[in-house]
């Protein structure tokens, strides 16, 4: 019996045991990425639109596996940000995390900006 013969089954064993590991170490990497993000505006009040410059994006840092931040679709961030309430005039909104709209065992860490500037204006009929 040669050496690479002998103990085969252990062998074996030992190969599949290593892909295993390779394959749980490859997917339970966590990484941090930073991504583009569209900015949507909801619950403009009634007679009221944003007038000027308006941002249509912000940075947002996310944490998660590097497996499901690979597969992340640009599709996939967006940023809610909510104008019910506000008056005509300058409004500064916070961008908070849970305005951030990400797939599931995605979790966001930082945005930027985190404040929004705009300008209410009424509308004219």
């Amino acid at each position: 019996m040669s050496a690479l013969t002998r103990h085969w089954e252990l062998k074996l064993l030992a190969l599949v045991v290593s892909m295993v590991l390779w394959v749980f170490v490859m997917t339970a990497e966590k990484a941090d990425v930073v991504v583009t993000a569209p900015i949507e505006l909801d619950g403009i009040p009634a007679g009221l639109e944003v007038k000027g410059e308006r941002p249509d994006s912000v940075d947002v840092q996310l944490h998660g596996l590097r497996v499901a931040l690979d597969r992340l679709g640009t599709d996939r961030v967006r940023a809610r940000v909510s104008l019910a309430g506000s008056r005509a005039g300058e409004v500064t909104l916070r961008v908070q995390p849970e305005q951030i709209t990400v797939p599931a065992g995605v979790t966001v860490v930082r945005v930027n900006p985190s404040r929004l500037r705009l300008v209410l204006v009424a509308v004219r009929s």
